[in-house]
């Protein structure tokens, strides 16, 4: 069991980053970062917002995470073992992990945290196949499964939607009610709506020795900041200038002009990122008029893809139709290279035609925090207005933008950027694709290819199992990739040991 784990580890020691200038680093003080949006809960496990991940990956922690380079990792396990018919697992704890209540983790927090997961978790259908759940002892817990799931420790350390481990009185409660008690470097002390969420370091953290420094979400993570303040800022250019005036010590987004801009200032570091997300629009395909396959592939047909990327990335942007990247070895070649960026009016009329189309209107849901999702809500709607689309916008916040996604009827379209899924690999995307949790309805098609690519055991037939799922999008048109998005982060230069990441990191961070 200890050999399944160590040796990954022993291999990921380069890839971890050791803390530089040691004689450096130093405790004390509060960095506050300029966010774009107030998360739509704090339930960590529930979502996978990017805006709930930004303060909850310094507050919870989970059995695995992922490194630098995306692979997976050990966080709160020891080690693990698979019986030889993949039926069976085993997972050991680590010895001593404090909880911010000051409890000692055990084995019974981990099995309610994976329960109340299969229940309200944002990727509960990682939990499908799990058929019993229990406690061997008190830093031991056994997973029985309905079938094998080989590619089950990765579901289980994706960021996206986090299985965070919570005390087993917390794991007890739905969603929405469970207490902000973590294991993480920093602990949760406020949040005020429409204004800011505060942490503050948690002195009976206990970093992981098994590594010489942090690496990605995970490794020996040592807080020295006091405490974070996450403040909500929609307003791009309030960001920048509070990130020059001081006001704001980090920003996770910034303009392409800002960012080019500061790239001159001595007062602060700018990172540019490329790609941070692939730019998309989900349907909702349970309502008219895109309950129609013929419609929505008259809108694939129809959107002119670099118009809508250059406006809504301020010009940071790449074109591409892969729901992988070119840079991940699930990258899935030309398919649906064909049908991307068609920018072909007549073949969309056509396809409305077709559809029966007769005017009917379809809402397009977006924000008014993530400039790249109202920009391209905006410029996609004057496109699909010159084809006949009787398009309505409908701008609310982030956190009613969700609410409204989430329920099956008020809107047919809506701009999201998926960031997190492709970095981490193809079961992310998937799920997306295959799940009805954003468009809204089954398709066993797809169920059967997510299935088949979360079990087949050899790698060429989980390449082949995700270009066919990718070939299925395309055709059926449940979701369009506009193309990949760069983004610019930024702090003050007096704050050290920053480096950009999937998400803001401000652990191993310290004031010069």
């Amino acid at each position: 069991m200890r050999q399944m784990l160590l040796l990954p580890v022993a291999g990921l020691l380069l890839a971890a980053i050791p803390s530089e200038g040691v004689l450096a680093q130093k405790r004390g003080g509060t960095v506050v970062l300029a966010q774009q949006a107030q998360p739509p809960t704090l339930d960590a496990a529930s979502t996978s917002s990017e805006a709930t991940r930004n303060f909850a990956t310094h507050v919870f922690e989970g059995l695995f995470t992922r490194d630098e380079q995306a692979r997976v990792i050990p966080q709160l396990a020891e080690g693990y073992k698979v019986s030889d018919d993949g039926l069976t697992m085993l997972i050991t704890l680590r010895k001593g992990i404090r909880f911010h209540n000051g409890n000692e983790m055990t084995a019974d927090d981990v099995r309610a945290s994976l329960l109340r997961y299969a229940k309200v978790g944002a990727s509960a259908k990682i939990m499908e196949p799990v058929a019993n759940v229990e406690v061997v002892d008190r830093l031991s817990v056994k997973m029985t499964f309905a079938r094998p799931v080989p590619i089950f420790i990765e579901q289980l350390s994706s960021p996206r939607g986090p299985v965070v481990v919570l005390p087993a009185e917390e794991g007890a409660k739905p969603i929405n009610q469970a207490g902000m008690i973590g294991t993480g470097p920093y602990r949760f002390v406020e949040y005020k709506p429409d204004s800011h969420i505060a942490l503050e370091r948690f002195d009976g953290y206990v970093p992981d020795d098994r590594f010489p420094g942090y690496s990605g979400f995970g490794g020996k993570r040592t807080p020295y900041l006091d405490k974070i303040v996450i403040r909500f800022v929609p307003e791009a250019g309030a960001r920048a200038a509070g990130l020059e005036t001081g006001e704001y010590q980090a920003v996770d987004n910034l303009t392409s002009a800002s960012g080019k801009r500061l790239l001159s200032d001595s007062r602060v570091t700018v990172h540019s990122v490329m790609p941070w997300a692939m730019q998309t629009f989900f349907f909702n395909a349970s309502v008219p008029p895109t309950n129609s396959q013929k419609v929505r592939q008259a809108i694939l047909a129809g959107l002119g893809m670099e118009e809508i990327m250059a406006i809504a990335s301020d010009g940071n942007y790449r074109l591409g139709w892969g729901w992988q990247y070119p840079e991940g070895e699930y990258f899935a070649g030309d398919v649906g290279k064909e049908r991307y960026n068609q920018n072909n009016a007549d073949r969309a009329k056509g396809l409305l035609k077709e559809a029966g189309y007769a005017g009917e209107e379809m809402v397009l849901l977006t924000d008014n925090a993530y400039k790249n999702n109202h920009d391209a809500a905006v410029v996609a709607g004057g496109q699909l207005r010159a084809l006949g689309i009787n398009v309505t916008i409908k701008t609310l916040d982030w956190p009613s933008t969700v609410r409204t996604r989430n329920a099956t009827t008020g809107w047919n379209m809506v701009p999201i950027a998926v960031g997190t899924e492709p970095w981490e690999g193809p079961y992310g995307v998937a799920v997306l694709l295959a799940e009805s949790i954003i468009h809204k309805t089954k398709d066993p098609e797809l169920e059967d290819l997510y299935k088949k690519l979360t079990t087949a055991p050899a790698m060429e037939t989980r390449k082949a199992v995700f270009a066919d799922l990718q070939k299925q999008i395309y055709e059926k048109v449940y979701a369009i990739k506009l193309g990949d998005l760069g983004q610019y982060v930024a702090v003050q230069s007096k704050l050290k040991g920053y480096k950009p990441y999937r998400m803001p990191r401000f652990w191993d961070v310290w004031y010069e």
